[in-house]
């Protein structure tokens, strides 16, 4: 079966030119055609699709692409055989068995991949696909007995779009986009939920005494939250909103004891921004911010391309540990102690003399996420949550209702959000025994989470479904 389906690449940038090089659909059909009648003379075809490169070309804007993948099937047998083309010349065949599948006629396909991009253009206005999918891709399936060719991009709100067509007529069977759902910021007091920027993605939310701050992106689309990205803060409890200067999108931002507002981006963090100033920066990296963590008195480490990078000088100067296993968290206690969660899910503590590992309390435990909050560390596993002095050896459980998979530091506040983020989960940090669920989050994509006074405020993204598209224009 063909697994290798629009593989992505994030390209982003101009139109290409095109390249004879670059072949249509039914061009590489006939390519792959006579290779198959080769390998087999019943051979017949099951399925095409143009694949994703970096060789720049038109990106399908001339409906051809350089990559195609297509199977060809034996009819009343389980043979199959995997054909790949680049450039006009063979580079994958291989055979195989697998469930018969259906087959189309290459007399069906009275259309190609250039036709079918033109109807496109010109019913629905189609655009070209970026972010996952880039340009222009087709595919070609049986459905329902007839040869559906399809070709997919963007719509004119730059959203993801796929338009089918009868390979033997031209008809459209199928238009839809993939449309969101849900996104925005919600406040719940007294019970009541208010949604506020309603249909952006809000990636991350801090309040802190009478200051809110947000961010995220305004004009989200299913593959991207970095479209058009923005931070604002707000003075009045979310009544009003001022935005603030950042270099790229926000990934993290948070403020310190003095409630200066630190914010990190792809691969900066700053310190000290205001409506009024732009800030200082305290650390530039060549590789990509993957984590970052502070600690209550503003210790900060951030993970990037494998390694540690930490201060504890508010930035002043900046460390560097070497990890002995790929981390995907990083945390940083009062203490300036270091503690790392690696891929395989293990424990993590700097010393003097290296890495050791913390062991859990029971063998069977296996953390799902952790945290540092002063100098205790916070584990959650399938039935509570495990915490301890960093500098002790001494385990306490609490008990939480569900299963908690990622828990969320807000300072010394701590929430945990359960499977899918279906609920959030307020840690108590006086009486660590006790956690009370705060918000029902099953028909929202919660992504941060913070609380101001008896104000609860949810990040919440969009999700997406498949809806139907009306014809954009005349053909």
């Amino acid at each position: 079966m063909l697994v290798i389906f629009l593989v992505f690449v994030n390209l982003m940038g101009s139109k290409g030119i095109a390249s004879d090089r670059e072949i249509t659909l039914k061009e590489a059909i006939n390519i792959g055609l006579q290779r198959a009648k080769e390998w087999n003379v019943n051979a017949t075809l099951s399925r095409v699709n143009s694949v994703d490169e970096t060789m720049g070309g038109s990106r399908g804007e001339t409906g051809r692409r350089f990559n195609w993948f297509m199977i060809f099937v034996v009819p009343g047998t389980d043979d199959y055989v995997l054909i790949g083309i680049s450039e006009k010349k063979i580079t994958v065949f291989r055979p195989g068995k697998q469930t018969p599948d259906r087959t189309i006629p290459y007399n069906e396909i009275k259309l190609d991949s250039s036709d079918v991009l033109q109807l496109a253009k010109d019913k629905y206005g189609l655009n070209l696909g970026k972010d996952w999918a880039t340009g222009f891709h087709f595919t070609l399936d049986s459905i329902d007995g007839l040869p559906i060719l399809t070709v997919f991009g963007n719509d004119q709100d730059n959203r993801f779009t796929r338009i089918s067509f009868n390979a033997k007529n031209g008809d459209v069977v199928s238009a839809i986009h993939k449309l969101p759902n849900g996104g925005g910021l919600i406040s719940k007091r007294n019970g009541i939920n208010n949604l506020t920027k309603k249909g952006m993605a809000i990636t991350g939310v801090v309040a802190e005494k009478n200051s809110l701050v947000v961010w995220g992106d305004k004009k989200p689309t299913q593959f991207s939250t970095t479209k058009q990205p923005f931070i604002e803060w707000s003075h009045n409890n979310g009544d009003t909103w001022t935005e603030l200067q950042a270099n790229n999108y926000v990934t993290h931002a948070w403020f310190d004891i003095n409630d200066q507002l630190y914010v990190a981006t792809e691969k900066e963090v700053w310190a000290g921004i205001t409506s009024k100033r732009k800030g200082t920066k305290i650390l530039s990296l060549d590789h990509t911010i993957e984590n970052v963590d502070y600690s209550i008195n503003n210790h900060i480490a951030v993970i990037s391309n494998e390694k540690v990078y930490y201060t504890t000088n508010q930035g002043e100067s900046w460390e560097q540990a070497i990890v002995p296993k790929r981390f995907y968290e990083v945390q940083i206690s009062d203490n300036g102690d270091l503690v790392g969660i690696t891929e395989e899910r293990r424990i993590l503590q700097k010393t003097n003399h290296g890495w050791n590992e913390i062991t859990m309390p029971n063998s069977n435990d296996i953390p799902e996420d952790m945290k540092v909050i002063h100098n205790r560390l916070f584990i959650t596993i399938q039935n509570g949550i495990w915490t301890r002095n960093l500098q002790e050896g001494n385990w306490r459980k609490i008990q939480v209702d569900e299963t908690i998979v990622k828990l969320i530091k807000k300072g010394e506040k701590l929430f945990g959000t359960t499977h899918r983020g279906e609920a959030i989960y307020s840690i108590n940090m006086k009486d660590e025994n006790k956690s009370e669920k705060v918000f029902d989050a099953r028909n929202f994509i919660v992504s941060d989470v913070d609380i101001m006074g008896d104000t609860l405020w949810i990040a919440t993204i969009p999700d997406y479904s498949w809806e139907e598209m009306t014809i954009q224009s005349r053909q």
